[in-house]
């Protein structure tokens, strides 16, 4: 192994390609990396560490570092490789002077990025209390029923498929399957309003109501399907529910190896929630949508933020800052 020292390089061989490249900090050195990280050090009469710094996360230095071919991903970068790239080195005095115009720079994006996700984190810990501060539950089988229509697979059928992100992350399309590439006999035709789960990883927020976009896909039995009884329950007071932690806390598995067992539908509805009247739960959901509103723009500025670093490392290894 070798052992680290403040202002080295290490590199990852397997990942430099995207972005694995880092130059050691004081809270690293004296720590040891595997042979599977080349460490070098700095000429320092002909780089300056801070213009290193930057110039490692260049995504278009990655870019140089990526190796050919097909498998791409199973190959390594190997320090030869690493020391043979050509990259923009100025005099020491003008790699400076960008260095300290890029340090004021990210410095400003990071204070941006540090209050999106304080204000990220303030959402979610509102969503909670407003959950946490309502006295009536009740059992979900008081609002949700078990909606499994299922229909025969046709091996010379194509069927659109749905899955589930986790942490409450919504739906996500799958590939079109043909009937006859699937080990499946049966699947579930969703409709919009409903409700899906995972059976595996509902305890990790894979709940999710339907929207427009995802009805008449198709989902395995592995993803039991509800219908929501509209006189007991708002459509998107439930949504914000399914996103819930705590809810999702509720769903966990008890016992040894629980990663593996599965939450059934049973267990879903079994589950207390919050439940107030239809007005309040429709008074409570419009103040949350309002809140993922203000999240959603916050994500978004969170990806400008994103696009503004890679533009400011360009314009500076390109002479235009």
């Amino acid at each position: 192994m070798a052992r680290l020292k403040t202002g080295q390089i290490v590199m990852s061989k397997l990942n430099a390609w995207e972005g694995g490249l880092a130059v050691v900090g004081e809270d690293f050195s004296d720590t040891y990396v595997s042979p599977e990280y080349p460490v070098f050090s700095v000429d320092e009469k002909r780089a300056q560490s801070a213009y290193v710094k930057h110039l490692l996360a260049w995504p278009r230095l990655w870019g140089r570092l990526t190796p050919r071919g097909s498998m791409v991903q199973r190959k390594r970068t190997t320090p030869a490789t690493f020391l043979a790239t050509c990259v923009p080195l100025p005099d020491p005095v003008e790699q400076n002077r960008i260095a300290g115009r890029l340090d004021a720079a990210m410095h400003r994006i990071a204070q941006v990025d540090y209050l999106k996700g304080t204000s990220n984190n303030l959402i979610l810990q509102y969503a909670d209390a407003l959950f946490r501060s309502i006295k009536q539950t009740a059992p979900l089988a008081e609002v949700l029923l078990v909606d499994d229509k299922f229909v025969d697979v046709e091996s010379d059928s194509t069927y659109p498929v749905t899955g589930i992100c986790s942490f409450g992350r919504d739906l996500i399309r799958r590939p079109v399957i043909q009937g006859s590439g699937t080990a499946y006999t049966r699947f579930v035709q969703i409709q919009a309003g409903q409700i899906v789960m995972s059976k595996l990883n509902a305890w990790e927020g894979a709940l999710a109501v339907v929207g427009g976009d995802f009805a008449d896909t198709y989902v395995s039995p592995e993803y039991p399907v509800f219908s929501l009884i509209e006189s007991a329950a708002d459509s998107e007071y439930l949504e914000h529910l399914l996103a819930w932690p705590e809810l999702w806390a509720r769903l966990t598995p008890r016992g040894s190896m629980f990663r593996r067992k599965r939450t059934t539908p049973a267990t879903l509805l079994a589950t207390e929630v919050p439940l107030p009247s239809l007005s309040e739960q429709r008074r409570i959901a419009k103040q949350l949508t309002l809140a993922r509103r203000v999240a959603e723009g916050s994500a978004a500025q969170v990806e400008q933020l994103a696009t503004l670093r890679r533009a400011l490392l360009d314009a500076a290894f390109s002479g235009r800052l």
